[in-house]
């Protein structure tokens, strides 16, 4: 191959590359191109969801409460939408697994870098676009760039959370892609805080059935 071969070789590689990340975004924060992607059948009951920002009839806290779940579109609005919230006090990134199924909702636990900060959102899918409210303690930031958790349950959150994530954005977006600060999570500080959390709750929960 000669020079300039080699060159425009690089170049329309470059552009291929370039246009493979345009589309991933784009994607990333399309609820109607999410949607497109969908098996029919999960489709269809998506996009026959209320459209709405909060739940007709929900009670308790945004976000917080099964009874107030936040509305996305999906498995892909799950995604997208987890992966806008920041820490209202501090501007830090939050980082997600999915811990449970609930019926219809989903329960996802969410971690800081310092791996300080432990929290639990719960989510229904079955709308057709993401809500623009969010949950006390947060902000949404207008548009997602990296995906910073996944929709599926990670054995020993955090660890090996980068892995996962890369692997799920490959599937959904078509590139291998995650937030980089992913990898500083501080493991060790965020599974004592995620014991002591899920003790809590557990202890809470216990006293309130008997």
């Amino acid at each position: 191959m000669g020079l300039f071969e080699n060159f425009f070789s690089k170049e329309m590689n470059q552009t291929r590359s370039e246009k493979m990340y345009d589309d991933a975004l784009q994607l990333f924060n399309s609820a109607s191109l999410q949607n497109q992607t969908l098996p029919a059948s999960l489709k269809e009951k998506i996009e026959a969801g209320e459209d709405c920002d909060m739940i007709r009839n929900a009670s308790g806290r945004f976000g917080h409460d099964i009874t107030n779940p936040i509305p996305v579109n999906g498995p892909f609005g799950e995604l997208t939408y987890l992966s806008r919230l920041r820490l209202r006090n501090t501007g830090s990134m939050v980082f997600f697994h999915k811990i449970q199924r609930i019926g219809a909702i989903d329960k996802f636990e969410l971690v800081n870098v310092s791996g300080k900060f432990v929290d639990y959102l719960y989510v229904d899918m079955y709308h057709p676009r993401a809500t623009r409210r969010y949950p006390d303690k947060y902000t949404l930031e207008r548009e997602a760039v990296f995906p910073r958790g996944v929709t599926t349950t990670v054995p020993d959150f955090p660890s090996g959370l980068y892995k996962y994530i890369k692997k799920e954005a490959k599937q959904r977006l078509g590139v291998d892609v995650a937030e980089k600060e992913c990898k500083c999570i501080q493991i060790e500080q965020a599974k004592q805080s995620i014991a002591a959390m899920r003790k809590s709750i557990h202890s809470d929960t216990s006293s309130q059935s008997k």
